[in-house]
């Protein structure tokens, strides 16, 4: 079975839409593990204090349901002011590049937005 990581780098509301919908289809698809890490720029999209959370929190009751576990990157918090009480939504803090290595050495389909 086919398993993905989402890498979101962008805080593009475009991309980070696409990002949730890609994650959700693939899920519905037959996927059989889907998971998302937010890093870089694209920490913006779990912050709260930015517009682009609205599209996490929206699919994020999806998200959960889905079983798609979603990492937020504690370099890019550091780097980007962005402190755990800011975020909207996130199952896991962890290094960015720790998690991209982790899933890439397990086999996962690694995609970019």
């Amino acid at each position: 079975m086919a398993k993905f990581l989402l890498v979101v780098k962008s805080q593009d509301q475009l991309n980070v839409n696409t990002a949730v919908n890609v994650a959700q289809g693939l899920k519905m698809m037959g996927a059989e593990d889907v998971k998302m890490v937010f890093l870089g720029p694209g920490i913006a999209a779990l912050n709260k204090k930015n517009d682009t959370s609205q599209i996490v929190s929206k699919a994020s009751e999806n998200l959960r349901k889905m079983s798609i576990k979603v990492y937020a990157c504690e370099m890019a918090m550091k780097n980007y002011n962005v402190n755990k009480d800011d975020l909207i939504f996130f199952d896991e803090i962890s290094r960015g590049a720790d998690v991209i290595v982790k899933f890439a050495n397990e086999g996962y389909t690694i995609l970019t937005f």
